[in-house]
C-alpha cells in the first residue's frame, strides 16, 4: 500500500505558501496590524497542520480566506490590481500542479545515457567563438560555449573554492577567493573538477586540478571540491575554463499516475534518497534529500540476478523494451550507445514487500541499487513523462 498524505493536508500546505506569497507582496501596503494578524494565522496554520486537526485547519482555511480578502478594504481598483491578483491565483495554481500532477526535473548525470542525456562539456583547444546563428540555434538545442579567463589575481578559499548553481535550464560553478572575490564558470562542478577526466583542457598552471586536490565523488556523480595542501594561486587573464556544454535533458514527472496504479517494471522513474543510508551518508545535510532518475528494474517480491550483458528477473531474461535496448550491446562492442550490464555490486537480490530495485541505462557507469540498496516505497516520486528540452532527439514520450 502507497503511504499517501491526506487532501486536507496538502490543501494546508498549499494555503499556506498563497498565504507566505500575500504576505511579501503585499506587505508594503499591507496595515501593521493587519500584517501582525495574517502572520500570525498562518502561525497557527502551521501548527494545526503538524498536529492533522482538521477541524481547526477548516475553520483556519475560511478565516485566512476572509482575513485576506479584506486586508486592503481602502486600496482602489486598478489594472495593476487585478493583475497581481491573476498572477497570485496563477502562482498557486502553479504550485498546485508541480506539487500533485507534474514536476520538471532535470538529468544532471549520464546514468541513463543514451535514453537520457546528462550534462556534458567538451573541451575546447582553441578560442571559442560561436556565430550569432549558432548561439541562437543552441538554446533550442541545449548547447552553451564559454571561454573564461580570471579577471582577478588571489588565493583561491580553503573552504568551498567552488559551489554549483542551477538556473532555470543552465547549470553555473562559482569560484571563490580567499578575499571574498567570486567568477562565475559556465560549466557544473563535477566537469570542472573531476580530475579523471579532460573535460575542459583547463592548463596545467591554473592550478584547479592536481593530484593533492582530489575531487570526491558522491553516489549521483556530484562532486565536492576537496582543497588539501595550500590553496592554488589564481591570476589575472589565466585560462579557467574553455569549452561547449551541452544541457542535461529536461523531463516533466508524472507525479499522478502512482496515486492510481503500481509502478511498472520497466519504466524510468524518479524517487528521492531519503532514508537510504549509503547516499544520505555522503551528502551534506544541508543539502537535503535528492531526486534520482533510473529504470525501475524490480518491484516487490522480484527476484532479480545480473549475468553480464543480461539481467534476468524472476528466472527470465529481462522482457521489457527498456531493458533489450540495454542488453542489445556490450562494453567491447556497444550498440547504439547501449552497452549492457555489468556485474557489479549486487546482482543478486530478492525484493520485500516494499523494496523497488532502480538501474540505469548506462550500467558501466551508474551508480543505482547495485550500490547502495532498494528504495523504499514511500520514496516514489514519479515515472517520467516527457522530456520537453532541449530540442534534440530525445524531446518527446519518453520510454
Amino acid at each position: 500500500m502507497f503511504f499517501l498524505t491526506p487532501k486536507y493536508i496538502k490543501n494546508a500546505k498549499l494555503l499556506h505558501k498563497g498565504v507566505t506569497r500575500f504576505i511579501n507582496y503585499k506587505r508594503d501596503v499591507l496595515p501593521a496590524t493587519k500584517l501582525e494578524e495574517i502572520a500570525n494565522l498562518r502561525r497557527s496554520l502551521e501548527e494545526a497542520t503538524k498536529k492533522k486537526d482538521k477541524d481547526r485547519l477548516d475553520e483556519l482555511t475560511k478565516t485566512i480566506n476572509d482575513v485576506c480578502n479584506k486586508a486592503l478594504p481602502h486600496e482602489p481598483h486598478s489594472a495593476f490590481a487585478d493583475n497581481v491578483e491573476v498572477f497570485f491565483v496563477a502562482i498557486v495554481i502553479a504550485l498546485g500542479i508541480r506539487a500533485y500532477i507534474a514536476q520538471p526535473f532535470k538529468i544532471p548525470t549520464g546514468s541513463m545515457q543514451p535514453t537520457l542525456n546528462g550534462i556534458n562539456v567538451v573541451a575546447s583547444a582553441e578560442p571559442v567563438n560561436p556565430t550569432w546563428a549558432q548561439s541562437i540555434s543552441g538554446w533550442f538545442t541545449g548547447t552553451s560555449y564559454f571561454e573564461v579567463k580570471s579577471n582577478h589575481t588571489g588565493r583561491l578559499s580553503r573552504i568551498d573554492p567552488i559551489t554549483e548553481h542551477n538556473f532555470l535550464l543552465w547549470s553555473f560553478c562559482k569560484l571563490h577567493f580567499e578575499d571574498g572575490h567570486t567568477i562565475w564558470i559556465n560549466a557544473p562542478l563535477r566537469q570542472l573538477m573531476d580530475p579523471s577526466i579532460e573535460s575542459l583542457g583547463l592548463e596545467a598552471n591554473t592550478g584547479l586540478r592536481t593530484a593533492k586536490q582530489p575531487a570526491i565523488m558522491s553516489p549521483d556523480g556530484r562532486a565536492h571540491f576537496v582543497v588539501s595542501g595550500e590553496p592554488p594561486m589564481i591570476k589575472e587573464g589565466q585560462l579557467l575554463a574553455r569549452g561547449t556544454m551541452h544541457s542535461g535533458d529536461h523531463v516533466l514527472v508524472n507525479k499522478f499516475a502512482y496515486h492510481f496504479r503500481q509502478p511498472t517494471r520497466g519504466e524510468v522513474f524518479v524517487f528521492t534518497t531519503k532514508h537510504i543510508s549509503y547516499i544520505e551518508a555522503s551528502i551534506p545535510k544541508e543539502e537535503g534529500s535528492q531526486h534520482y532518475i533510473k529504470r525501475l528494474a524490480g518491484v516487490p517480491g522480484d527476484k532479480l540476478q545480473v549475468m553480464p550483458p543480461k539481467l534476468f528477473i524472476n528466472g527470465k531474461e529481462a522482457e521489457e523494451p527498456g531493458f533489450k535496448r540495454v542488453m542489445q550491446g556490450t562494453e567491447e562492442k556497444p550498440v547504439d550507445g547501449y552497452r549492457g550490464y555489468t556485474g557489479v555490486g549486487r546482482t543478486n537480490v530478492e525484493l520485500g514487500e516494499h523494496e523497488y530495485f532502480a538501474m540505469g541505462d548506462n550500467s558501466p557507469n551508474s551508480s543505482d541499487s547495485r550500490y547502495w540498496g532498494t528504495v523504499p516505497e514511500q520514496n516514489l516520486v514519479g515515472c517520467a513523462l516527457f522530456c520537453y528540452w532541449p530540442l534534440t532527439k530525445h524531446w518527446g514520450l519518453i520510454r
